[in-house]
């Protein structure tokens, strides 16, 4: 029974310690607005709700110098809440020529360019959980409501 306990008490520990990290391949195009507060259109991404801002920002300076030495730290003093709206066609860099592969090459990029590309209306979304060193992984498909 004290062996439950205390497997339950980790538990209960290590998950008050995991962060957890959204990533999709959109982000450029999302700005500042959540997945959970997104809708579309047929051009834009827009935000449901308004999205907090900041509007202005101000620098200090931390240290003293030496061997430390010193660093800006930036922090929001002014903001505002805004319905926003962002294109879901942007400019996106590609490779328009590969090496050959063989034993000189393993086929790296020649060649750069960008292509327009716009955002579907259902993205794939890999989500990170982290408890202490380990990491779990989960992939997941994301439909985009209809904007009203």
């Amino acid at each position: 029974m004290k062996s439950l306990i205390a497997l339950a008490s980790m538990l209960v520990t290590a998950s008050a310690f995991a962060t957890t990290a959204v990533y999709t391949d959109y982000a450029q195009v999302l700005g500042a607005i959540k997945l959970d507060n997104a809708c579309i259109t047929d051009s834009k991404v827009k935000s449901i709700s308004p999205v907090t801002v900041c509007t202005k920002m101000e620098s200090t300076t931390v240290g003293h110098g030496g061997e430390e030495g010193t660093h800006t730290e930036w922090s929001c003093v002014e903001s505002e809440s805004r319905d926003l709206a962002y294109s879901r066609t942007f400019d996106k860099s590609v490779c328009l020529k590969y090496a050959p592969v063989n034993e000189a090459s393993s086929g790296e990029c020649l060649k750069w360019g960008t292509t327009s590309v716009t955002m579907p209306a259902t993205i794939k979304v890999r989500t990170e959980t982290t408890h202490g060193e380990a990491t779990t992984s989960k992939v997941t498909w994301f439909s985009f409501p209809a904007c009203n």
